[in-house]
């Protein structure tokens, strides 16, 4: 569940806007486009995917961790599977978890259909045109 919450100074002016985030891990397409972490990074409300995140949009995909390792290009192990999908999905408490690289999580978001492709090329654009 997200909503919305409103601001106001005394006058009843509008002052800030904060959306909040439930704490379930999200099941469907629409529950992640309503995520800080699908988000761009470049957002102030951007959060990096928890692990139960990551698992359950590889889940949504209908990928095994060696078949997102494959899609992402990352190692595996057809018999072991992908020690690196592996930690990217172990429990942040866990001192074997890694947090996900942004541009894998961003591929599986397009994947997914939660955010499309020309959401990335508008990234990128935006991203190239603060070079100086």
């Amino acid at each position: 569940m997200s909503g919305r919450l409103l601001l106001e100074d005394q006058a009843g002016k509008i002052m800030e806007t904060k959306i909040f985030y439930s704490n379930t891990v999200p099941k469907t397409v629409m529950a992640f486009r309503n995520r800080p972490c699908a988000l761009k990074k470049s957002d102030p409300s951007f959060e990096q995917p928890s692990a139960a995140e990551v698992r359950a949009l590889r889940n949504l995909l209908g990928c095994s961790q060696v078949g997102l390792a494959k899609i992402l290009g990352v190692t595996y192990n057809v018999k072991k599977g992908s020690q690196t999908v592996r930690k990217w999905e172990t429990s942040e408490d866990s001192k074997e978890h890694r947090p996900i690289n942004y541009a894998a999580w961003r591929l599986m978001l397009i994947a997914a259909g939660v955010i499309s492709s020309s959401d990335l090329i508008d990234e990128v654009s935006a991203q190239s045109s603060n070079v100086t």
